[in-house]
């Protein structure tokens, strides 16, 4: 990062009057990510560094993504005060989501591409428990990115065989979902509606025997 550019951060939060409390990647939003991270790098345009004042720089970028100043503010202020790499924040938030779940133990990679913030894909590698069990399960994950990473707009799953090692790339099924779609699931609700109502869901679906 520049010195102008990080001096430009620092300044926007100064206007801000700085975080009161450090936020957390489960209140970070798809709109909060990409308007901070478009806000960061609108600082590399000389033009916006021309701008005089953090207030107008805040003014000029927030109408460009049409947003309120005080919504870009709000953006800033939160991801900038998460204490981390939101991606790292992110992968670490969906395993220790995992925990007391019917796939703990079975998560086997989790990826972050935030490369497009205004559209962050999450890959999921697990290991499936049966054909019979494999909707339930990728549910089970889907509402778990929902849930706890919210700036996620897309999951992307992967399943290897029971008894694949753990190494495979060999996926015996695959699909994707839009974390809105996964944000109907209801974790109580799995084992009863999984295959009658949450496989449909899940988009590009590619099945193989188990």
């Amino acid at each position: 990062m520049s010195i102008i550019r990080s001096s430009l951060i620092i300044a926007a939060l100064g206007t801000l009057g700085g975080p009161a409390l450090a936020s957390e990647i489960t209140e970070i939003t798809s709109e909060d990510f990409y308007a901070a991270k478009y806000y960061e790098s609108a600082l590399e345009d000389a033009r916006v560094q021309k701008i005089k004042g953090e207030a107008e720089r805040i003014k000029t970028i927030a109408k460009s993504i049409k947003l309120s100043p005080k919504d870009l503010k709000a953006a800033i202020e939160k991801v900038g005060s998460l204490g981390g790499d939101p991606a790292k924040l992110a992968v670490a938030a969906i395993r220790a989501g995992a925990k007391g779940t019917r796939v703990e133990g079975r998560i086997l990679d989790v990826l972050i591409n935030d490369s497009e913030p205004k559209h962050v894909v999450a890959y999921v590698r697990f290991r499936g428990a049966s054909s019979a069990e494999v909707i339930k399960d990728a549910s089970a994950i889907a509402h778990i990115v929902a849930s706890q990473t919210p700036l996620v707009s897309t999951l992307s799953l992967s399943a290897i065989h029971p008894k694949a090692e753990d190494a495979s790339t060999d996926s015996v099924w695959g699909a994707k979902i839009a974390s809105a779609r996964a944000g109907n699931i209801n974790p109580k609700r799995i084992d009863e509606y999984a295959d009658r109502m949450y496989k449909r869901l899940f988009e590009v679906v590619d099945e193989r025997p188990f």
